[in-house]
């Protein structure tokens, strides 16, 4: 019998365990729940290569996750916000033009 390690689309439930440092047991749970698509062959798993590259591209950094990043720090948001706008130097006529441009 092949080894899915020799085919690149799809993972195991232990090769998907490693990469994401969870249990086989944890994997398998999620699949059962419809958290993570997987096709299943007999008693085993296989799960797409795509689905690894979606999980990955979700990742979102701490800089993409704007006011989350401090949940359980005190920070005084409107301080903050203000300190923002201080620091930027056009009108609000012209940042407002910038994102219309943006957008476009």
């Amino acid at each position: 019998m092949a080894k899915a390690a020799s085919h690149p689309n799809v993972y195991t439930v232990e090769e998907f365990a490693a990469i994401f440092r969870l249990s086989p047991e944890a994997v398998r749970s999620l699949i059962r729940r419809g958290e993570i698509s997987a096709i299943r062959i007999g008693r085993q798993y296989r799960i797409p290569r795509q689905v690894v590259a979606r999980l990955f591209a979700q990742a979102v950094s701490p800089e993409e996750r704007g006011f989350g990043i401090w949940k359980g720090k005190p920070i005084n948001s409107i301080r903050y916000v203000n300190a923002l706008r201080d620091a930027e130097q056009r009108s609000a006529e012209e940042f407002l033009a910038s994102l219309i441009s943006e957008s476009e």
